[in-house]
């Protein structure tokens, strides 16, 4: 994708977390051959359970993940009531997710990618093909918000 498009990805992003910002119970449906394995997709799209009980730990959680992840920081590129929506990185290559909370849990969502994250096979809010790293440094995030929930 042209990075002269970010702003058209971050526009459809904003528009879908503000219409459909809650967690919600992923269920895999492999959609053809190619899509990544279940558990590959369940690493980074389950729901990560919020012990405290509070929403605004839950952001708070998502935001310190955010910049505790192994290698490059996620950055924060907007924020509404109920996601966050984050920016990772890496070699002109980017990740956008819109990173759903409530009292309860917490969701990442693929909100788009730049150049090698851009998702080839897109079936709701989840990426099932794309570049084979996505899913390992999104499980970094998705372990460095259970860390952050954990210390809450």
């Amino acid at each position: 994708m042209n990075k002269l498009l970010l702003p058209l990805v971050l526009g459809a992003a904003l528009t879908s977390a503000v219409s459909h910002a809650a967690p919600e119970e992923f269920v895999y449906k492999k959609p053809a051959r190619g899509a990544a394995s279940e558990s590959k997709m369940r690493g980074v799209y389950d729901l990560i359970e919020n012990p405290t009980g509070s929403a605004a730990k839950a952001r708070l959680a998502i935001l310190t993940g955010m910049l505790e992840t192994k290698g490059a920081a996620w950055v924060l590129e907007q924020e509404g009531d109920g996601y966050v929506l984050a920016r990772w990185d890496y070699k002109g290559h980017s990740i956008f997710h819109r990173i759903e909370y409530t009292a309860d849990a917490v969701q990442i969502k693929y909100a788009g990618g730049l150049d090698a994250y851009e998702c080839e096979m897109l079936v709701g809010d989840y990426c099932y093909k794309t570049h084979s790293n996505y899913y390992k440094y999104n499980q970094s995030l998705v372990k460095q918000i259970t860390r952050a929930l954990g210390r809450l």
